[in-house]
């Protein structure tokens, strides 16, 4: 994958990919979208508390949430969370429209 500013990969940092998963399992409340669904870290915003990360339940489905680091449940929709059929549809839509955001 070629990552586009302002978003990097985190796969070789396993501290931080630990951190944003714990973080994001302590955020989730019941009736969020991500709620009880395996995750992995891919990737996040060095501008913001933007996370990527891929649903690891067989769908190919990738989601970005907004942290919020309030290490406990938060009531839905937060942490605010936008779910994607595929890292190509997240990387065509909103890798793209990102980076082209943050070169304003």
């Amino acid at each position: 994958m070629d990552w586009l500013p302002p978003w990097y990969s985190v796969a070789d940092d396993t501290d931080q990919i630990a951190g944003l998963e714990k973080e994001l399992a302590d955020e989730l409340a019941a009736g969020h979208p991500l709620f009880g669904l395996p995750v992995r870290t891919l990737a996040r915003r060095q501008d913001c508390d933007d996370v990527l990360f891929a649903i690891e339940d067989g769908s190919g489905r990738v989601a970005v949430a907004h942290l919020t680091w309030a290490r406990h449940p938060e009531p839905p929709p937060w942490p605010y969370t936008a779910v994607y059929p595929s890292l190509a549809a997240w990387a065509a839509e909103g890798m793209l429209a990102d980076a082209e955001e943050f070169r304003e």
